[in-house]
């Protein structure tokens, strides 16, 4: 029963992180991320992969720091994308529970740049990269959920990458 409440909230992430890269707004793209990373702690949590769970609830907290960058000068200063990046390997290494753990850990540095920049653009290309690591961690602690999201993560970055930043380039070139 555990298994198919931690795969329901998985789900219900997967929803959440594809709305996200829909987005084309830094503020949108980070809220709907935050529920995601929130829902996956818990989705881990379930199925015992603590580094999972723990990547995700750290973050949690790093997506919501990083959106008030905009907002607030307290959270604009670089000394928080070192941090989170720090956070992420102490806690990685705490919960560490086979080589396969060094996935999400790494996943998470790429992420953390990622979410630390300011372009959408940026974003949507330098999340690729973490997309192959979290599926093999999924895989090997059988999150089905994980395993989905990451390929529909993959697909929806790449639409939100023609949609935005190839599509709207032309756009614009033709105009002039």
């Amino acid at each position: 029963m555990i298994q198919l409440i931690a795969q329901g909230i998985g789900f219900l992430a997967l929803l959440f992180v594809l709305l996200s890269f829909q987005k084309n707004k830094r503020y949108l793209i980070l809220l709907f991320m935050l529920v995601a990373q929130i829902l996956f702690t818990i989705h881990f949590g379930l199925l015992g992969a603590w580094t999972g769970a723990a990547m995700n609830g750290i973050a949690g907290l790093r997506t919501y720091i990083f959106n008030q960058r905009e907002t607030k000068t307290w959270s604009n200063n670089q000394f928080w994308l070192y941090l989170f990046v720090v956070l992420f390997w102490v806690f990685g290494i705490v919960t560490w529970n086979g080589y396969y753990s060094i996935l999400p850990i790494l996943a998470m540095t790429i992420d953390s740049s990622a979410v630390w920049n300011k372009k959408t653009q940026y974003i949507r290309l330098l999340m690729l990269i973490p997309r192959p690591l979290w599926f093999v961690y999924n895989y090997t602690v059988v999150s089905y959920a994980g395993m989905i999201t990451e390929i529909f993560v993959l697909f929806s970055i790449l639409v939100g990458i023609i949609r935005f930043d190839i599509l709207a380039t032309r756009k614009k070139q033709n105009r002039f």
